[in-house]
C-alpha cells in the first residue's frame, strides 16, 4: 500500500475512535462545570495529573516499547506482549509500596484507594491498547475509544447527576470505563493467543525493550513538568479554585490536542517504515509541511472562536478561563510539532535527545512559573507553558538534522507564528473591532498555506467519495 494512503487510512480509522470519543468528552465540559465546584474540579485534575507523573517510574514506560517492537515483523509478538504485561504488574506492586506518600497531599488524601485503583486501570489499559495498535489492529483500537467514551459518559450521568457523589463519582467512572475497555480490547484483538508461560520469556528481548523505554522516562517526566507543574505552583500561590479555572481553560486547547493525538497515533505506524532512506526523507518532509499548515490554520480558528466556545462550554464560575485559552492553544501547536520531530528519535531508536530537549524545557518552565505566576497568576502559567513547548520544538528542529535533514519552509512558518501571536494579543487585549482584526489575520494565514489546505481537502474529498 502507498505510504500516504496507509497513513490516510490509519488517520481515518483512529479518527473514528479518538475524535468521536474526545468530542463527546469535550461536550461534557458544561456538565462538569455545572455539577462540580472549581475546587472539586481542581482536585480531580490534580489526581489524574499526579498519576501521569508517577506512572512512568513504575511502568518503565514499557507501553512505548510495546508499540515500537510490535511493529517490527521479525519480533515475536507474544514475547513483546507478555514482557509489557509483566512489567506493568510488577510496577503496580512497587507503586503500592510507595503509595502512602500520596497521603501527604491533603486534597488527594480522602481519595487514596480511588487513586490506587485508577493508577492500575489506566496503566493496564495503556499497555493493552498500545499493543493492539502495534499489531496494527487499528479498527479494534479505534472502536475501543468509542466504547470507552460511551461507558464513561453513562457512568458520569449515573454517579454525578443521579447519585451526586462528586469527585468520587468522576473517578469511579474513569476506573470502570478503563477496565471495561481492557476487556473490549482483549476480546476484540484476541489477545489470549499472545499469552505465554513466564518461564519462556526472552530476557534478551526484555533488556532490549527496557534499553529503548527507560531513557524515555526523563523525557516523559519533563513533558509532565511542562504540562502540569504549573497547576501545583498555581495552587501554592493562588489556591485550588484558580487551579480549577486554569484546568478548564485547557479544555479548548485539548480539542486541538485531540486532533494532534489522532495524527500522531497513525503517524507512529508509518514513521517506522523504511526509515532513513531517501524516500522516507521526502515522506517526512512532505508530511511535516502539511501537518504544520493544518495546525496553524486550526490554531488560528480556535483562537478566533475562543469566546464563543467558552460561552457554550463554561458555566458562569468558570467563564473567566477563556482569557488563558489563546496562549495555551498556541503552546499546544509547538507541542504538536515537537512531538512530530520526536518521532524521528523513536524511529531511529535514538531517544537520548528526547530527554535532553525536554529536560531543558522543563527547567525553563519551572523557573518561568515561579517568576510569572506571582505576577500574572494563571496567565503567567500559560505563558510559561508556551515558552517551554517552543523551546522543545526549537531544540529538536535543530538537532534532528543530524539524523534526517527535513526540507521545510521555515520562513513561512515563522511568519505564521508571528501572526498567531498578533491574533492572541488582539484577542486578549480586546481592542476595538478585535473580531475584524482576527478574521483578517485568519484570512492571511489561509492564503499563506493555501497549497497545503487544497491538498488536504482533496484527500478528504476523495476518501468521502470512496
Amino acid at each position: 500500500m502507498n505510504k500516504y494512503k496507509k497513513l490516510g487510512k490509519n488517520i481515518a480509522l483512529i479518527t473514528i475512535g479518538n475524535f468521536a470519543s474526545k468530542i463527546l468528552s469535550f461536550f461534557l465540559i458544561p456538565f462538569y462545570t455545572a455539577v462540580l465546584t472549581t475546587a472539586e474540579y481542581g482536585t480531580a485534575d490534580l489526581m489524574t495529573t499526579t498519576i501521569n507523573l508517577v506512572s512512568p517510574f513504575f511502568t518503565l514506560l514499557i507501553s512505548e516499547a510495546i508499540m515500537r517492537f510490535a511493529l517490527e515483523k521479525e519480533k515475536d509478538k507474544s514475547q513483546v506482549f507478555m514482557i509489557g504485561i509483566l512489567t506493568t504488574l510488577v510496577g503496580f506492586g512497587c507503586m503500592l509500596l510507595f503509595s502512602p506518600a500520596v497521603l501527604l497531599m491533603d486534597s488527594i488524601k480522602p481519595y487514596y484507594w480511588l487513586f490506587i485503583s485508577y493508577y492500575f486501570a489506566s496503566t493496564l489499559h495503556l499497555v493493552v491498547s498500545q499493543f493492539v495498535k502495534g499489531i496494527e489492529k487499528v479498527t479494534v483500537y479505534s472502536l475501543s475509544g468509542v466504547f470507552q467514551t460511551l461507558i464513561f459518559i453513562l457512568l458520569n450521568f449515573i454517579f454525578l447527576l443521579g447519585l451526586k457523589i462528586g469527585v468520587t463519582g468522576y473517578l469511579l467512572a474513569l476506573i470502570i470505563s478503563n477496565l471495561l475497555t481492557v476487556i473490549f480490547l482483549w476480546i476484540g484483538a484476541g489477545l489470549n493467543h499472545y499469552l505465554l508461560s513466564l518461564k519462556k520469556l526472552d530476557k534478551k528481548l526484555a533488556m532490549e525493550m527496557f534499553k529503548y523505554s527507560i531513557p524515555m522516562i526523563p523525557n516523559s517526566i519533563s513533558w509532565w513538568v511542562s504540562n502540569s507543574s504549573d497547576k501545583y505552583i498555581l495552587t501554592f500561590f493562588a489556591g485550588v479554585g484558580l487551579t480549577g479555572i486554569y484546568s478548564v481553560s485547557q479544555k479548548i486547547p485539548s480539542l486541538f490536542a485531540t486532533i494532534s493525538t489522532i495524527f500522531m497515533g497513525a503517524w507512529q505506524i508509518s514513521a517506522v517504515e523504511d526509515f532513513g532512506s531517501e524516500q522516507s526523507k521526502k515522506f517526512y518532509s512532505n508530511v511535516y509541511r502539511k501537518y504544520s499548515s493544518m495546525n496553524i490554520i486550526l490554531v488560528s480558528t480556535l483562537i478566533y472562536g475562543t469566546k464563543i466556545l467558552a460561552k457554550i462550554l463554561f458555566s458562569k464560575d468558570f467563564y473567566s478561563a477563556w482569557k488563558f485559552t489563546p496562549v495555551l492553544v498556541l503552546a499546544f501547536l509547538f507541542n504538536a510539532m515537537a512531538s512530530f520531530l520526536g518521532s524521528i528519535y523513536t524511529s531511529a531508536k535514538k531517544t537520548r535527545m528526547l530527554f535532553i530537549s525536554t529536560i531543558i524545557a522543563a527547567l525553563a518552565n519551572i523557573i518561568a512559573n515561579f517568576l510569572m505566576i506571582p505576577l500574572w497568576g494563571a496567565m503567567g502559567a500559560g505563558i510559561a507553558t508556551l515558552l517551554s513547548y517552543f523551546l522543545v520544538w526549537l531544540i529538536r528542529l535543530w538537532d534532528t538534522r543530524k539524523i534526517i535533514k527535513l526540507s521545510l519552509n521555515l520562513k513561512k512558518d515563522i511568519l505564521s507564528y508571528l501572526l498567531l501571536i498578533m491574533q492572541i494579543c488582539v484577542m486578549c487585549m480586546e481592542i476595538k473591532h478585535y473580531y475584524i482584526w482576527m478574521i483578517a489575520i485568519w484570512m492571511v494565514l489561509v492564503i499563506l498555506h493555501r497549497e497545503a489546505i487544497l491538498v488536504i481537502l482533496n484527500m478528504v474529498t476523495e476518501k468521502i467519495k470512496k
